[in-house]
């Protein structure tokens, strides 16, 4: 019997360990809505079956039952126009970040603006700094370009400084007699703004990973345990790896142009101090941690992001300190 689109998506789920209403939560519907998915009752819309297969960790036409056609000899391909973000092929592996144009088109209207006003400072004679220039119009152009999508009190404030500041060190106009309440009215708002943005759910980098078929010499995926510690690296790969230890104290995480899932939750117990160091580029990395534990995060992030899905029992007594970084990619850690 052929099996349909609702048993594959109760499979997978249940393969990735998450629940109807954690895997709802990721996809922005309701329990009920995958609940429906899972027994036949209704359909996911189309648009989102691919996150629904980047969830799964798998492809769109897995998810839709097709079988994979034969592997076929294929050149490399060069497009005419840069791709929007980052594009890397190697050996048959290619993956593609999009990161928007937004901020190619912040970083021309600043070069923009800041030689505009330059040159208009030097024909008109203004004793103004070349200095005093640049940084209220970066504090300007970039707060504008954050306004854009949703607001944001960072990115008014953000705006407002700049402003506030350009408009003064060009001598257009000052302020003189609320100047000593501007600035700290914009350190509250920046301080809100962070606030806000700290709370909401981060927003998931649009990571496309895929292998083409054929050989690849560059692909590594390796993983080790000794006593109470583990060590696992993915480069030009996907993998998802157990941790079977009696008891974990340490491990170490590394994720290169690949997908890892790691799973901690058969480990029989958990050390005090238990210390991961992970470290994540250009890939995607999940943490499956059981509700047990409590896990306590110290990741620097460049261009990524670390996304947090379900929360430990109010009990929990194990700690698990995460330490790393991620750039060009994303951590998620799941509570099971």
């Amino acid at each position: 019997m052929e099996q349909t689109l609702g048993k594959r998506i109760a499979e997978n789920r249940k393969r990735m360990k998450l629940t109807q209403e954690q895997l709802a939560e990721q996809l922005g519907v309701t329990a009920q809505a995958v609940s429906k998915w899972e027994n036949d009752q209704s359909c996911p819309d189309i648009a989102m079956l691919p996150h629904l297969a980047e969830i799964f960790g798998i492809s769109t036409d897995e998810l839709l039952g097709r079988e994979a056609p034969p592997p076929t000899f294929q050149g490399e391909v060069v497009e005419e126009n840069e791709p929007d973000g980052i594009h890397v092929q190697k050996d048959g592996w290619e993956f593609h970040w999009d990161s928007g144009r937004r901020q190619a088109l912040t970083f021309a209207l600043l070069v923009l603006l800041v030689g505009s006003l330059t040159l208009v400072s030097r024909i008109l004679s203004w004793d103004v700094s070349f200095w005093s220039i640049l940084w209220p119009s970066a504090f300007l152009v970039y707060g504008l370009s954050g306004l854009f999508g949703r607001f944001s009190l960072f990115s008014f404030g953000t705006t407002m400084i700049g402003a506030y500041y350009l408009v003064e060190n060009l001598g257009i106009y000052s302020l003189d007699i609320a100047g000593n309440l501007v600035f700290p009215l914009i350190v509250v708002l920046l301080g809100l703004g962070l606030l806000i943005d700290a709370l909401r759910k981060p927003k998931k980098p649009k990571f496309t990973f895929r292998h083409k078929g054929g050989e690849n010499k560059k692909a590594h995926s390796s993983m080790t345990e000794d006593k109470d510690h583990f060590d696992c690296s993915v480069s030009f790969a996907e993998n998802t790896y157990t941790v079977t230890l009696p008891r974990l104290s340490s491990g170490d995480a590394t994720v290169s142009f690949g997908e890892l899932t790691l799973d901690l939750t058969h480990c029989e117990e958990i050390a005090d101090g238990c210390d991961l160091d992970l470290s994540c580029s250009f890939g995607e990395l999940r943490l499956l941690v059981p509700k047990s534990c409590r896990v306590v995060p110290d990741i620097s992030t460049a261009f990524g992001s670390v996304d947090f899905s379900g929360h430990p029992d109010p009990d929990a007594t194990a700690t698990i300190h995460v330490d790393g970084s991620v750039s060009f990619g994303e951590i998620e850690i799941h509570y099971i």
